[in-house]
């Protein structure tokens, strides 16, 4: 039988935008905020282009007030290192057939989730939509992306479809990716190239253009190939450089999302970005100096 229910894991933009966007479709949604925290007073979601913040239901609660065994279908939209903590926290109330689906950025958090709780159906989300909160409760959809669905385990695969059918009715992009484990290099070739520097030089996206910053650019995507092929990883067409400089062209005036934990003064996801990276370029023997300076003048300056 069809879910109608879902659980969100995480107020913040990403869990506000998927809660808001399914309660609209007509889900009954729970929404989990930190414990210790006050509930937001209401919630609302602004679609893309658009300029009204319409509400949205949801039951707001914390984790341990979740009834055991109460559900059944969960969505970790925690930020990347708090996302294994956090799945713990609620873990009582898991369903024995409860199925989880990942949200985090970059790469390692899911395939944690996946390893710690191998005995649900785990399946991951790799997405390119922008969000951001005004206030608590309240998110505003600013950049129109997609989101592709793969199963991450092999309890993934039965649920799969129906969990991608559920989604469909959200007014989001949302599309079936069998390699999902391809989609989320793809995404982190990106990330790696544009997220630690921006945050280093407290830069937009645009200003990489600049040809030193660019240079550091370039590094890092080779770094980025170098892994890839060696996990036997299909590269971009034109290259990871080449699509790092597409999307910073094309994202010219945005603030990418390590920049942006810097400025509110939060930890960032270098570890799960850069950091990944170098985990893999260790096992394989492979050489990441770009990647090492960065990530390690990330983790001096903002940890």
């Amino acid at each position: 039988m069809t879910q109608t229910q879902w659980t969100v894991l995480g107020a913040g933009s990403l869990g506000c935008l998927w809660g808001g966007y399914l309660s609209r479709a007509g889900f009954d949604i729970t929404l989990i905020h930190r414990s210790g925290v006050a509930a937001p007073d209401s919630l609302s979601l602004t679609r893309f282009q658009s300029e009204t913040a319409e509400p949205f239901k949801a039951k707001l609660s914390c984790a341990e007030h979740c009834a055991p065994g109460s559900i059944k279908q969960l969505i970790i939209a925690t930020k990347a290192p708090d996302a294994l903590d956090a799945v713990a926290g609620i873990a009582h109330a898991l369903a024995d057939d409860a199925t989880i689906l990942v949200l985090q950025n970059g790469m390692g958090a899911q395939q944690a989730v996946a390893d710690a709780y191998s005995n649900y159906a785990i399946i991951a989300a790799c997405i390119t939509d922008g969000a951001y909160r005004t206030e608590p409760g309240h998110v505003i959809h600013a950049g129109q992306g997609l989101s592709r669905i793969g199963a991450l385990n092999e309890k993934g695969k039965t649920v799969e479809q129906d969990v991608i059918a559920q989604l469909m009715q959200m007014d989001l992009v949302i599309e079936a990716c069998p390699e999902i484990n391809q989609a989320l290099w793809n995404k982190l070739a990106i990330n790696i190239a544009i997220n630690g520097l921006t945050a280093l030089d407290q830069c937009l996206n645009g200003e990489l253009n600049e040809p030193q910053r660019l240079k550091r650019v370039e590094r890092l995507c080779q770094e980025t190939e170098a892994v890839m092929k060696a996990l036997n990883l299909t590269l971009p067409e034109q290259g990871v450089f080449d699509l790092a400089r597409s999307v910073i062209d094309g994202t010219a005036q945005n603030r990418s999302s390590m920049l942006q934990d810097t400025l509110k003064g939060k930890s960032t996801e270098i570890e799960y970005i850069n950091g990944y990276l170098l985990q893999q370029a260790n096992k394989l023997g492979i050489a990441a100096p770009e990647n090492q300076t960065v990530y390690e003048a990330v983790i001096a300056r903002f940890h």
